[in-house]
């Protein structure tokens, strides 16, 4: 795995916090002018349908979205790379390149979109030099102790074992990544990642769709 390829999840990740503030801010001037708590699409109730789970999605603030939406990405990176290097089978390589290569894509537009939004021009700086990061680790994978436990169950398989795992891990992510796409897309209160989520949904529900195609047929 790259050096720039992490740094690309590492550089979304860390501009979080700067944009949680903006959006604290955000929100203490609106419920000042309305006296509602908070600015339409940031709180935590349903959005409107019923999710890819069969639960009602949540709204989600834009800092979390950004969290959660690089976390999908990189954990889909991370996992499909080590399935192209495992896997015997060639549907699920295919599919894992297919992974692969969409989601880096992903990974670079919501980057992009990051650094043109105010106070964020240091998002894409170039990463450091050092010591190279504990291969398995975190920082090695760039995922966090959730996606990381879920990332380890899988290198722990081999075979047709590792291709069942692989498509139900890909499963559970696209349901999950779709429901917060569609959230978002319905009542998100940043109108460009708004659009972006509502451009890149039919792209995750088709990776859903193949991945379910190939766990029933595994």
């Amino acid at each position: 795995m790259s050096r720039i390829a992490l740094f690309a999840a590492t550089a979304l990740l860390a501009a979080v916090p700067a944009l949680a503030q903006t959006q604290q801010q955000r929100s203490q001037a609106a419920q000042g002018q309305t006296g509602q708590p908070g600015v339409p699409g940031t709180t935590a109730g349903p959005a409107a349908g019923a999710s890819a789970t069969g639960n009602r999605a949540e709204v989600t603030t834009t800092p979390e979205f950004i969290r959660m939406a690089s976390m999908s990405d990189r954990f889909e990176i991370v996992s499909s790379t080590l399935a192209i290097e495992r896997t015997q089978t060639a549907k699920v390589k295919e599919f894992a390149q297919h992974m692969v290569r969409d989601h880096e894509k992903t990974t670079q537009e919501l980057q992009r979109l990051i650094a043109a939004m105010p106070g964020q021009s240091g998002a894409t700086a170039a990463p450091r030099g050092g010591a190279e990061p504990t291969p398995g680790s975190p920082q090695a994978t760039g995922l966090d102790q959730q996606h990381l436990a879920l990332f380890q169950q899988l290198q722990g398989t081999q075979g047709a074992a590792f291709d069942r795992l692989y498509l139900r891990q890909q499963v559970m992510a696209h349901m999950q990544a779709v429901d917060l796409f569609r959230a978002y897309a319905a009542s998100g209160d940043n109108a460009e990642l708004k659009q972006w989520a509502a451009a890149t949904l039919p792209a995750l529900q088709e990776h859903l769709r193949m991945a379910q195609q190939l766990q029933n047929g595994a």
